[in-house]
């Protein structure tokens, strides 16, 4: 056990290097809580957007809720001026289909960027891994010597780039609730609750956790997989 240690210890070695890597992976999580969040928040408002039409349609409407009765009326004076202006004929779930089209395809297109960005933050962990395991080659090949193996030194350092993620994660993770708490404070529209479900950070810092160390697999595989002896005499 006493080797897996080093994956904590290696992490307060390149302390400006690591907290850099934590930073853009931090930054990466917020965004993708944040746009993810919105997406949910768009798909909620569709739902009950639709739920509005769907009384519309069948004029159910003597036991509807304040907020439905301003929804309508501006669904309303919104098909009225669209109908004015343009000389169509639009139906109230005729706009709404539309506009529900439009929704679903920003929906989609928010969910794309997220994952983007989301992993130009996480792929910067790679530069990191490199230089460290660059660094610790001779510290390898002294390992290697001592009896520990390939799996061994090189699981040290899949854990080093776990913890980076989750480290990053944790604290994307924060900053992103906290954004949306005090968006959504000002600007309450749908309840927090919605916006951020529990599962959500839980599941990003699962997956940045492992995305990290999978994405630095390959490299330190490379790097551990070493002659010791050879790295030793030549350096």
């Amino acid at each position: 056990m006493e080797i897996y240690r080093l994956s904590y210890k290696n992490l307060r070695r390149n302390l400006w290097r690591n907290f850099s890597t934590v930073i853009r992976i931090a930054f990466g999580v917020v965004i993708l809580i944040l746009l993810l969040s919105s997406g949910i928040g768009l798909k909620t408002f569709l739902k009950e957007e639709q739920s509005l039409t769907t009384n519309l349609i069948s004029n159910q409407t003597k036991q509807t809720s304040n907020l439905n009765l301003t929804s309508k009326e501006l669904l309303n004076s919104g098909v009225d001026f669209v109908n004015s202006t343009f000389g169509l004929n639009l139906t109230n779930s005729q706009a709404m289909g539309f506009i529900s089209s439009i929704l679903t395809n920003v929906i989609y297109l928010v969910d794309v960027l997220a994952s983007l960005i989301f992993l130009v933050g996480i792929f910067g962990i790679t530069y990191a891994m490199d230089m460290n395991l660059l660094e610790r080659k001779r510290e390898i090949a002294l390992l290697k010597l001592m009896g520990f193996t390939t799996f061994q030194v090189a699981f040290t350092h899949l854990l080093e780039a776990a913890l980076l993620g989750f480290i990053g994660a944790i604290v994307g993770s924060i900053l992103g609730a906290l954004t949306i708490f005090v968006v959504n404070h000002f600007i309450e529209i749908i309840s927090i609750s919605v916006i951020l479900p529990f599962w959500l950070p839980i599941l990003v810092i699962i997956l940045t956790a492992l995305l990290s160390a999978l994405i630095a697999l390959i490299s330190v595989w490379f790097n551990t997989k070493i002659d010791p002896l050879g790295v030793l005499r030549y350096g």
